[in-house]
């Protein structure tokens, strides 16, 4: 286990040289600034840069693991204002919606504090996934992010959460299937 958490860590970190280069020639082949490309191939170009961005993630999600298996992951911790997780999430994701007709619904609670201490590229990653795989299988309705008090019954396994005087629950729904 440890060898291939070593080995996935030096992989994901080989990747990512030539797909940087692949995404940065793609996007430019698809802004076709000197206007010489035809619409199917910015059209082939834009997606060329799209598949990358998805393997980027991919390579970034083993690498993430193959840190907390290898026990190397390391938190940076700091204050993230809610309305900013909101408006970031509205922007990434309303496209999105939109694109595929779909509701998308951001439901915050506002005695929640306006500020929470947390992993801001963690919690962004976490949540990304989540709402990327709502909309990825929701063909009609909707997607809501909800963001609130845990329930004053719910319980932990870990112990920072049990003994914290409040804990903040985001959950994902979607009309999708599963």
């Amino acid at each position: 286990s440890k060898y291939k958490s070593e080995f996935l860590a030096n992989m994901s970190h080989e990747l990512r040289t030539p797909l940087n280069s692949l995404l940065i020639l793609s996007r430019m082949l698809a802004e076709n600034g000197d206007g010489n490309l035809h619409p199917q191939q910015i059209e082939f170009a834009e997606t060329i840069h799209a598949a990358g961005n998805d393997l980027l993630a991919l390579i970034n999600d083993i690498l993430d693991l193959s840190k907390v298996e290898a026990g190397k992951m390391e938190l940076n911790l700091g204050p993230l204002a809610l309305v900013d997780l909101c408006e970031d999430v509205e922007r990434a994701f309303r496209p999105v919606a939109e694109q595929n007709g779909l509701e998308f619904r951001i439901e915050r609670d506002h005695a929640l504090p306006p500020a929470l201490v947390t992993d801001e590229q963690r919690l962004q990653q976490v949540l990304r996934n989540l709402l990327s795989n709502a909309f990825k299988f929701t063909e009609s309705g909707g997607v809501t992010l909800r963001m609130g008090r845990a329930p004053e019954d719910a319980t932990f396994t870990v112990e920072s959460l049990t003994s914290a005087e409040h804990v903040i629950q985001l959950s994902v729904t979607d009309t999708g299937i599963g």
